[in-house]
């Protein structure tokens, strides 16, 4: 609870401008990877910026400008009916006073809210909050919802375009500005896009595009189970707390300005939560330019040759604040973070077309490709500050701490790929690709990865039935490696905290690592219908992924963290279905409807020798998500509450009787399946587009639900409140051996402290299934008789909204479609204390000139 939570600083694919975006197609698995390497062993998502356009007359200037309102989307079930305090007390009391002992707690089992009884509680026109009268106690509901604020996104971009036959050029430039729905967050963006295409001569073409973007963090909130995060503070936000009791701006205790504020509540918890948004900083300046120069020439009609080298560079400033008198920093925290990212690729591709006979065509290709990217890191912090509120290095009480870090990394590949068709019926294509890179040992640093494909069109082979226009049936084979991080086959020193010193690396290295392999087995069927109102594609697969290159934890006597070696085999079966089709297509209107439905089995056939199972994460010591042979690689295990034969709950003085051990298997966080179904109307020049997603199976620890349940403040732990006692139902294990009925009655707040507690995984553990409606949007074009009489080429208004709508199996969060950031690393199966997804509804304006 003490030390800092990862905070997500964003990547530099999301700086790009999505007007800049021309198209994104997705390659998938590993018969991707032959031209796009070994990073492209999950698939390659492909994204093609706009090069400019020719143009009848002059030039073309497209503005776009939206404005995007976020609120919250789902809020848990929260209970308004009890208090602050504790085991049903019958008074509160904010403080000692003449009706009793203080009251103030971080449960909520105090008195029923009644506007006829009279409490002392919290006063916020007291300095110190000590009450002097009575008022009535009753709820806030709007309590949470009132610090949360409506978010507001600007986005405007402004691109000029032209060319000709020959020749063409775009240039771009957006601004964006956010402020999101926690006070003092959100972030601003520029960006500058050139794109130019040039045709020298017949034969010779060139293309060269730059993207440069600017990208302010001007304060990014942290999430998870950390006193210091606003998930935190509201897990413990009281219902009898108004607000309006927490100032935004002036929340120092006077006289000691920027050393303490002013709590309300438990010491711990009670933290007012505009000081924990404006104090507590994170923030960073990023700077991102990509660049390439594309060289086409065209020997014959036959020969070709592509060259083309790029860059892409970032540097990123990061800073951290943390003022006094917080629990982990009781006398601040100062953090800088300079970060520098390059690589470069070049690649030359030779390519050949011919027709090796009437029927049979060929495309062949030969490359190479040579990658190298750099890392560069510097963070200096100071631990403890002199002077309150001051923040930089110089105002350290001891000495900085300073820790480098570097890395390099290379990748030099050959690859190759021939593609024959025999009379436009039957199609072959085969690929083969050698990497050479740095990361793995001598001996082991090549690996070849070879695939096949082959596709049949079945329409022109043989007879189909004259409803079916387009049948094609493919089928591949693939295989793709994997290679290592930098620096984990020799022993390199890692930095110390003392300045000029090395320390021994934490993690374990391996000379002898291999790379990793995937090998993909796919077959697939292609069939559209009644002139293609009708579209079916079906996609069945298995990838093989042996010798993952993992790091496993090693015993603290070991000396070492952990170790990197390959681990076994790890087997993924699956299905994509789309079903697309034009119910009504008629001059005037059109009804597309598509639905996306896939599903994918996950299991571990081998680990490394000796290993009874691989961790991948866990949650707060009590939910793991492991591997293990058999199993899948994100299954859940725990404690679970012990059962009778006959499935029910054991209990033992009235609360659940947890298994001994945490090894038990509680779920897995994969899907079962998952889904959209999509549906277009367009009516003459308005467009209408609703997408909803689905997810199906998959579960997740909730550490939400444990804290929210477990100190009473959610409608769940209502049952038994009125009563003063719960029973619990199941059954306690009799001394004979058999089992009779649970009788016992309990406190409910001992109960529902218990059957929630931490290291219970089951009972906080939820189905992650949902229905979203993740995208709405409404489109209206101005007719071109309109728009050239106002001097425009076009013009378009547009409403939106993305997840507008979320319906679960009553999972008790803000949204089970999440995952855990921690360090570097996003971790699914559960949820350590989540911030609000949002719902986001705007307007769009784009004129064209």
């Amino acid at each position: 609870m003490g030390s800092d939570n990862a905070v997500d600083f964003g990547n530099r694919l999301s700086d790009l401008n999505s007007d800049d975006i021309e198209s994104i197609s997705v390659l998938k698995g590993p018969g991707a990877s032959a031209l796009y390497g070994s990073r492209a062993a999950n698939g390659v998502l492909i994204i093609t910026t706009k090069s400019g356009a020719r143009k009848s007359k002059g030039i073309g200037i497209t503005v776009n400008s939206s404005i995007a309102f976020d609120d919250v989307l789902k809020w848990p079930d929260y209970q308004f009916e009890y208090g602050e305090g504790s085991n049903n007390a019958s008074y509160y009391s904010y403080g000692d006073s003449e009706d009793g002992p203080s009251q103030v707690a971080t449960a909520t089992y105090g008195p029923k809210f009644d506007p006829n009884k009279m409490y002392y509680q919290y006063n916020p026109n007291s300095p110190d909050g000590k009450p002097t009268e009575r008022t009535p106690w009753v709820a806030y509901p709007n309590t949470y919802k009132d610090f949360f604020e409506t978010g507001i996104t600007y986005n405007n971009s402004i691109s000029i375009e032209g060319g000709d036959a020959d020749n063409s050029a775009r240039l771009s430039f957006s601004h964006v500005k956010n402020e999101w729905i926690i006070p003092y967050t959100g972030w601003k963006s520029y960006g500058a896009s050139l794109s130019v295409n040039q045709k020298i001569s017949e034969r010779l073409k060139i293309v060269g595009r730059v993207n440069y973007t600017l990208k302010n963090n001007e304060n990014i909130p942290m999430s998870g189970y950390n006193n210091h995060s606003i998930a935190y503070n509201m897990l413990f936000r009281q219902p009898n707390y108004d607000n309006a009791w927490f100032p935004k701006i002036d929340y120092w205790v006077e006289g000691k300005e920027n050393i303490l504020h002013r709590r309300v509540g438990d010491t711990l918890t009670g933290d007012n939560p505009y000081f924990l948004a404006n104090e507590i900083r994170n923030s960073s300046i990023r700077n991102s330019i990509t660049a390439s120069a594309t060289v086409i020439y065209d020997f014959s009609r036959q020969l070709s040759l592509t060259v083309r080298s790029g860059v892409d560079n970032g540097n990123e400033a990061r800073q951290q604040r943390r003022p006094y008198n917080i629990t982990r920093y009781p006398q601040g925290m100062y953090k800088e973070h300079m970060i520098n990212m390059s690589e470069f690729n070049t690649d030359a591709l030779l390519t050949y077309k011919t027709l090796l006979s009437q029927k049979i065509g060929m495309v062949a290709t030969l490359g190479g490709n040579m990658m190298r990217s750099k890392n560069q890191g510097l963070v200096a912090y100071a631990d403890k500050l002199s002077i309150p509120g001051i923040y930089n290095l110089a105002n350290s009480k001891d000495m900085p701490q300073s820790i480098p870090s570097y890395f390099e990394k290379q990748i030099n590949s050959v690859y190759s790929t021939v593609n024959l068709s025999y009379d436009n019926k039957i199609f072959l294509d085969l690929t083969g690709r050698n990497d050479w890179s740095s990361t793995l040992p001598q001996g082991n640093n090549s690996y070849f990865y070879p695939s096949a494909n082959m596709s049949f069109a079945l329409n022109d082979m043989i007879a189909m039935p004259s409803l079916i226009n387009f049948s094609k049936a493919r089928l591949s084979l693939a295989q793709v490696g994997n290679d290592a991080r930098p620096y984990r086959t020799m022993k390199y020193y890692d930095p110390s905290d003392f300045p000029g010193a090395l320390e021994n690396p934490r993690v374990l290295y391996n000379n002898s690592l291999k790379p990793e392999i995937t090998t993909s087995l796919e077959g697939g069927i292609d069939i559209r219908m009644f002139r293609s109102r009708l579209m079916f594609d079906l996609a069945i697969y298995e990838n093989n992924t042996r010798n993952q290159i993992l790091d496993i934890a090693l015993a603290n006597e070991s000396g070492y963290s952990s170790a990197t070696l390959n681990s076994g085999l790890v087997r993924n079966r699956g299905i994509e279905l789309m079903l697309s089709g034009k119910p009504i297509a008629t001059r005037d209107f059109t009804w597309t409807s598509t639905v996306i439905w896939s599903t994918n089995k996950n299991k571990v056939l081998e680990l490394a020798d000796g290993m009874e199972y691989q961790p991948i994460s866990e949650a707060q010591g009590v939910a793991f998500v492991r591997a293990t042979v058999g199993g899948s690689s994100g299954d859940i295990f725990g404690y679970k509450v012990q059962r009778a034969p006959d499935g029910q709950m054991i209990y033992r003085d009235g609360v659940p009787l947890l298994t001994p051990t945490n090894n038990q298997y509680i779920g897995s966080a994969h899907p079962d399946w998952k889904g959209s179904f999509t549906n277009e109307f367009v009516y003459k020049s308005l467009r209408l587009s609703i997408q909803f997603d689905v997810q199906m199976g998959g579960v997740i620890y909730s550490q939400t639900n444990h804290k929210l349940s477990q100190r009473g403040r959610l409608k769940s732990t209502l049952p038994g409140r009125e009563e003063g006692f719960v029973i619990g139902e199941g059954v306690v294990l009799n001394a004979d051996g058999t089992y009779s009925p649970n009788t016992v009655k309990v406190n409910p707040q001992r109960f529902y402290d218990q059957y929630y507690r931490r290291d219970n995984a089951e009972t906080n553990t939820f189905d992650a299934s949902f229905l979203k409606l993740r995208e709405m949007l409404l489109e209206y074009k101005l007719p071109g008789t309109l728009t050239t009489k106002i001097g425009l080429q076009g013009a378009s208004l547009g409403l939106f909204g993305r997840n507008l709508l979320l319906l679960t199996n009553d999972f008790p969060a803000f949204d089970p479609e999440s995952a855990q950031l921690e360090s570097t690393s996003i971790n699914i199966g559960y949820e350590n204390g989540q911030l609000p997804s949002t719902r986001t509804m705007g307007i769009n304006l784009k004129l064209n000139f």
